[in-house]
């Protein structure tokens, strides 16, 4: 992508955020996955990543904020303490492996967690218990602080749950947020956020609040089974990519 100019770059990435945002509040997530693949085209790696941490933590409040409505302590709690404190254990103590084959190998799960959800009807009876909930929070949480992939972990989780649509998002905002607070504040401490970084949030951010109102209105449409079978879909397809890709 030839973006030469800051006036340029400020729309791309506006741009961006305002289709990742629109797909988090339709789903509950999808904002880091989108950015990330498409933000560094325009963006350093390093500035995408510190990019997508912050305006992230924005978007998520939004999200939440739109369907306060459905937000549960005892659904959320297990699962945010799991990725908070999971967060320092991958940021710190696994940056150091080989997170190509980390992440191939949470492609192939994704695939079979996704291709049993679709088969359960018929062959395969995929019940994850709901007191799992901090265990699934500490995996996405190492995952995220390791190598920024924690969200399909919390989201396969939050989906096979018997929650409804607006609680599902609610649920998985909080424990996104919780989580991008303690990466944020990691990030902070290493001095990876600078002033032109923090002006392009600025910009960026304000259109992805119609962004989110625009996917509150497509998540109130939308019949929950459809909207599984989409969720699990895209499961599939980021599995897909992470086994191919790493």
């Amino acid at each position: 992508m030839d973006v030469t100019t800051p006036a340029l770059v400020t729309l791309s990435v506006a741009a961006i955020l305002f289709a990742a945002a629109y797909l988090q509040s339709a789903t509950g997530f999808g904002l880091a996955l989108v950015c990330m693949a498409l933000v560094p085209l325009v963006l350093p790696v390093g500035e995408a990543i510190a990019f997508v941490a912050i305006a992230s933590f924005g978007v998520n409040l939004f999200v939440i904020f739109a369907n306060r409505a459905g937000f549960s302590w005892r659904h959320a709690i297990p699962l945010s303490l799991g990725m908070a404190l999971g967060i320092p254990v991958g940021y710190y103590g696994l940056r150091a492996l080989d997170g190509e084959w980390v992440v191939r190998l949470l492609g192939v799960v994704l695939m079979g967690i996704a291709m049993a959800e679709f088969l359960q009807k018929r062959f395969v009876a995929l019940k994850i218990p709901e007191r799992s909930g901090s265990v699934f929070g500490l995996i996405g949480g190492i995952l995220a602080g390791a190598f920024n992939v924690g969200g399909p972990p919390v989201v396969v989780y939050a989906y096979s749950m018997r929650w409804s649509k607006v609680e599902t998002v609610a649920i998985l905002q909080t424990v996104f947020l919780s989580g991008g607070l303690v990466r944020n504040l990691l990030m902070m401490q290493a001095g990876e956020y600078k002033a032109p970084l923090l002006t392009l949030v600025a910009w960026s951010l304000p259109a992805s609040i119609l962004a989110v109102w625009l996917g509150k209105l497509t998540l109130d449409r939308l019949p929950r089974s459809a909207l599984k079978a989409f969720v699990f879909l895209l499961i599939f397809v980021i599995g897909l990519r992470y086994a191919i890709l790493g």
